[in-house]
């Protein structure tokens, strides 16, 4: 029976639409009270009518009543299987009439009792019942509602009697897991609520592994309950069907536990991060009530935001003192049993148990209520009868009305609670009171004023629904819990890992996918630890492998879907809102939804009064976000594949009609939304524009990202011809991303070169060669090695020599050519080489004719030519083109820009100038704003460089060895010679003279081993320079490193080195009083830089030669 048509038998039917809209359906009606009645708007006399009828429902028939169809969707189940134990043998013994009769009894027991857990009877099976906890409405402790039930189950069972007198008993078994469930219709058969998955067909196996009257569970089951029960293990089972054996527990009881918080996170407890504003105003509260004035402090927040644990770390603190403590828990399943808190606590503080006589709990009883008043036999009688604890002739019949037991019980409890105090201040704690029952409420509003004059401190924790009429007054504090800051969550995650460090990309999911609720935080991280995706060493923890999308742990799968499922009425619209993405505008949701403004706008409002949607202003121009990133993914993972497919269809096609802003500025969407559609080339197209965006704006982890899905869906397609170039273009583009993300020498840039390169085997062009080619060779030279560099220079100067026509192929050539030849200390031919590049370059009218080479032409090739000029002695011509390169950079592009700072920055590192410290700042900047690591490096090192030379010794030094380490993490050994030097020639200056002659000792060694010879005259100088201040000087050794440094800069032309290496060397003989080999040492050298008025190194060699003389 429907809700409607129930209604409509009552005479009702006015009220079935508003029922429908609030999600009120025939599982629900039991449940409602009369508040719910109030917000309905329902009449009075049409109340007291209906809770009639609710009352003549039988619970087999409600539960197992049908239901319209449902769509089929994905769902974290747990399934429960009851089975008649020995029902072949009873049948045997029963009149077929007995037997039927038992069958009925036992179908109605286990109804109820699943009925009062909210489960539902998906089908029975012979004299078995298969049992859903969590569909067709989830709860946040479904795992916990099916091990009630079962117990519950099994004791109701107990009480049955059947004719013959024979005993019935049950076994049960719990499981945990996904399944799809929904309607399996089929021509004219049909199976309702149907599931498809291994939890049903689990549970039933393991319900033969139970013994009778007893429940198991699955493991994944038990670890959702942490210690709500006390379990046996039954250890490792063999079950039919199931290749692996399966880990099965046996339910031994329900503890008396005082707080659910620690029965649920016992095992998985960890310590407490941050709210230091809300302790401290509890613990002013505290101090106020602990001098005589009481104070209640109701501690308010979502579920898992941390409410329960700031009252346990509050209720442990040291600052509280000695005093008393009593815990009330209000509890779900006992909403509408009376004082359920107070009795469940008088229990437990009395140690009663179930075993005990009558007499034995009234003794019990008797000593617990001593200890807070003198009228024991009173109050025992009063306290007995609401524990419904028989007293005999024990004490004097009460002869009360009930209304004067209600207050005479509330009095006796009240009084019992000062009693307590006045030896000792008292803290009361009282969690989950939303759930608290009518007459708990009410006894709660009498404690309010009772406190005000005793040492009592009432901490209480409920969600943001529970408003109680108590809370404007005086010593009542409302504390309403935020979520966690980045910061705070943060911490949480390093408690979580025992202080061990995560990998940074999975830290930042972690962060962005809870926000900041210290449940999830906590069940996520635990969820990534146990994954086996982590390898840990050194403190810390590492990938094995790329970081896959990370799943809803399965303690957090039902809490979220019981948020969905309170809305039933309007979860669709969550779940589309969902498939489109965390955030949404209404316009596109209500083209894909397809729903006119008055039923989605009313939808959107219910999922934004449950606190599930975030607006920002009002339709048609309102935008939403779900307030919780976990909570979108459970909407959208419920959804069966082949509906996310059909909606991320819908949403890209609207995106590409109706929305071309979209589609133009914001390609990723699309290209994400025709992906997971399945529709692999449209979703190629858009993730090949969105990459190409992205590299225009320099915003390269974004290129990367959104070209290596463009790639990997290429991957994917058959190969054709037609597709070859594409793919290869596509490649180039990716190479370029990583090139500017990760460095040229990264093993990820070079590889996307290297395959490449593959692609273009069979195309023999030099043009489309000409970007896989410089940027392998950038590659190769960043790595610092001059073998690979020079093989790939020559294959790259052959290529384009069987194209004469192209001078793309030409300037790269010849680029690649200069800078070998720089690199190994060939400056003539350097020059050569890069002077005929800017030839070419220059003689070509169009410069978009060079765009393929992938370099910043021509000013990379004006870089490396300052360089090479300068040593060679043209020190103006070099100096105008180390300027023009910086202040002209070609493409503007973060990577060019940062590049051409850099450059000039060695360049003026390199002729012992001050650095411009503006643009040393500037490239590191832009190399942190756009993930350029090798440049942040680079940047750091320069930017030290700078601060040493402006006379900032100390943070300059220690900025350039920052540098110089983060420069070789980035497998960057290009200009190592340079880096070394600077840092070994600032040692010296700070008195570590043996570190400087070490590290110029370890770079000339390198430089015969990789072949980087262009600064080789100027390590051997540096080195003389230090062994001359040797104390005492070692002259000797000193005069052998400055004539190894002529002899290298003779040899390769590099006319200011040599310059350079005379004037130590002039200097060391001087000393020596050896003033007439200086004049034939400098003369000579000094000939060459007739024209130069403005290099240092000329003036001071002039000046030598005067006093010389």
């Amino acid at each position: 029976m429907q809700i409607a048509e129930w209604l409509e038998k009552l005479g009702l039917g006015q009220y079935a639409e508003r029922f429908v809209q609030n999600g009120v359906d025939m599982g629900v009606l039991p449940e409602l009270m009369d508040e719910d009645f109030d917000k309905l708007g329902v009449l009075l006399g049409h109340r007291r009518k209906m809770l009639r009828a609710i009352a003549d429902l039988d619970p087999a028939a409600l539960i197992a009543s049908p239901a319209p169809p449902h769509d089929a969707e994905r769902r974290h189940l747990t399934v429960m299987f009851c089975d008649l134990v020995g029902s072949t043998a009873l049948s045997a013994r029963l009149d077929p009439e007995d037997m039927w009769e038992v069958i009925r009894a036992y179908r109605a027991a286990c109804a109820r009792v699943i009925s009062a857990y909210d489960g539902s009877i998906a089908r029975f099976v012979g004299d078995g019942i298969l049992v859903y906890f969590g569909y067709p409405r989830a709860h946040e402790d479904d795992a916990e509602r099916a091990v009630r039930a079962g117990l519950d189950a099994i004791s109701a069972m107990r009480q049955l009697k059947t004719s013959g007198d024979e005993r019935v008993e049950l076994r049960i078994a719990i499981a945990t897991g996904l399944v799809v469930v929904g309607d399996l219709i089929s021509g004219d058969a049909s199976e309702e609520s149907a599931t498809v998955g291994d939890t049903p067909n689990l549970a039933a196996r393991l319900q033969s592994l139970a013994e009778p009257g007893a429940v198991v569970v699955a493991s994944s089951t038990r670890r959702l309950l942490g210690d709500l029960f006390t379990f046996r293990n039954l250890g490792r089972r063999e079950v039919k069907g199931i290749s692996e054996p399966i880990a099965v527990w046996a339910v031994e009881g329900a503890p008396a536990s005082e707080s659910r918080f620690e029965a649920v996170h016992a095992a998985r407890s960890i310590g407490f991060v941050g709210r230091k504003e809300e302790i401290e105003l509890t613990l002013s509260r505290q101090r106020l009530a602990w001098q005589g004035q009481g104070q209640m402090v109701l501690i308010s927040g979502e579920a898992g935001i941390g409410k329960s644990r700031m009252v346990a770390m509050l209720s442990e603190s040291p600052v509280l003192g000695a005093h008393r403590r009593v815990r009330y828990q209000c509890s779900p399943y006992h909403t509408n049993s009376a004082l359920h808190p107070f009795v469940a606590q008088l229990e437990r503080a009395a140690g009663i148990c179930s075993h005990d006589t009558p007499g034995q709990k009234l003794d019990k009883l008797e000593a617990m209520l001593a200890l807070g008043t003198q009228q024991v036999a009173r109050a025992t009688a009063l306290i007995a009868a609401l524990l419904s604890i028989p007293t005999g002739d024990r004490y004097p019949p009460l002869g009360l009305s009930p209304a004067q037991l209600r207050r005479q019980t509330f009095a006796t409890l009240l009084d019992q609670l000062e009693g307590l105090a006045r030896e000792q201040p008292l803290l009361i704690i009282c969690e989950d009171m939303h759930w608290a029952d009518a007459t708990t409420l009410e006894l709660f509003d009498l404690t309010v004023d009772r406190i005000r004059r005793l040492p009592i401190l009432v901490l209480m924790t409920s969600r943001p629904e529970f408003e109680p009429s108590w809370s404007g007054l005086a010593n009542v504090t409302l504390l309403r819990l935020d979520r966690l800051d980045r910061q705070d969550t943060r911490a949480l995650v390093e408690q979580v890992t025992v202080g061990r460090q995560l990998p940074r990309e999975m830290m930042k999911q972690i962060i962005d996918r809870t926000d900041g609720v210290p449940l999830f935080v906590e069940e996520l991280t635990k969820m990534v630890l146990e994954s086996g995706w982590l390898v840990e060493g050194a403190g810390r923890y590492r990938l094995e492998s790329p970081l896959p999308p990370l799943a809803i742990p399965a303690t957090l799968q039902d809490s979220l879907m019981a948020r969905l499922d309170r809305l039933a009425p309007v979860k669709e619209v969550a779940q589309i809102g969902a498939a489109i993405g965390r955030d949404f505008s209404y316009a596109l949701l209500r083209y894909v939804a397809g729903r006119d403004d008055l039923t989605l706008s009313a939808a959107l409002g219910q999922l934004e009064e449950a606190e599930l949607l975030v607006c920002r202003g009002a339709p048609p121009e309102a935008n939403y976000s779900f307030k919780h990133a976990l909570v979108q993914e459970a909407a959208y993972e419920s959804l069966l594949k082949s509906k996310r497919q059909v909606l991320h269809t819908r949403i890209g096609d609207v995106l590409r009609e109706k929305f071309p802003v979209v589609a133009e500025t914001e390609p990723e969407v699309l290209a994400h939304h025709f992906t997971e559609a399945g529709l692999n080339e449209v979703a190629l197209e858009w993730w090949r524009k969105a990459g190409q965006q992205a590299l225009k704006r320099s915003a390269y982890s974004e290129a990367i990202a959104h070209l290596g899905k463009a790639i990997a869906i290429a991957d994917e397609l058959p190969d054709e011809p037609r597709r070859m170039m594409s793919r290869l273009h596509l490649q180039i583009a990716y190479g370029r991303a990583l090139r500017g993300g990760l460095g040229h020498s990264a093993p990820e840039t070079v590889a996307a070169w290297t395959r490449a390169r593959q692609f273009a085997a069979d195309i023999n062009d030099p043009v489309e060669l000409a970007p896989i080619h410089s940027g392998l060779f950038n590659a190769c030279l960043t790595h610092g090695e001059l073998a690979p560099m020079r093989e790939l220079a020559d294959a790259i100067m052959s290529a384009a020599e069987r194209r004469p026509d192209a001078p793309v192929a030409a300037v790269v050539a010849h680029w690649t050519g200069g800078v070998t030849c720089w690199f190994g200390g060939d400056y003539l031919n350097a020059r050569t080489h890069l002077e005929r590049a800017l030839a070419i370059y220059g003689a070509e009218p169009d410069p978009a004719t060079f765009r393929p080479s992938a370099l910043d032409l021509p000013f990379v090739i004006m870089r490396f030519l300052a360089l090479v000029l300068w040593p060679l002695g043209s020190i103006a011509r070099a100096r105008r083109l180390a300027a023009e390169a910086v202040s002209a950079s070609g493409e503007q592009r973060a990577l060019s820009r940062a590049n051409a700072l850099v450059h000039r920055a060695v360049f003026d590192g390199l002729c012992g100038g001050m650095l411009q410290q503006t643009d040393t700042i500037l490239a590191l900047g832009l190399a942190r704003d756009h993930t350029m690591p090798l440049y942040v490096a680079a940047g750091t090192y320069l930017n030290g460089l700078a601060k040493w030379r402006a006379g900032d010794r100390m943070a300059g030094l220690t900025d350039m060895r920052r540098g110089w380490t983060m420069l070789r993490e980035n497998d960057c050994y290009l200009c190592e010679p340079f880096w070394g030097m600077q840092v070994a020639m600032a040692d010296a200056e700070v008195g570590q003279l043996e570190t400087g002659l070490e590290i110029l000792s370890e770079l000339i060694a390198s430089a015969a081993q990789s072949g980087q010879h262009w600064l080789d005259a100027e390590l051997h100088r540096v080195q003389g320079e230090l062994l001359s201040r040797h104390d005492p000087p070692d002259g000797s050794g000193a005069e052998n490193a400055f004539s190894r440094a002529l002899e290298i800069a003779r040899h390769q032309r590099a006319k200011s080195f040599e310059l350079r290496s005379a004037l130590g060397l002039a200097r060391l003989h001087k000393t020596n009083g050896r003033a007439g080999a200086v004049f034939e040492l400098l003369a000579p050298v000094l000939a060459e830089f007739e024209a130069e008025r403005n290099l240092p190194e000329v003036e001071e060699a002039k000046e030598l030669l005067r006093n010389g003389r």
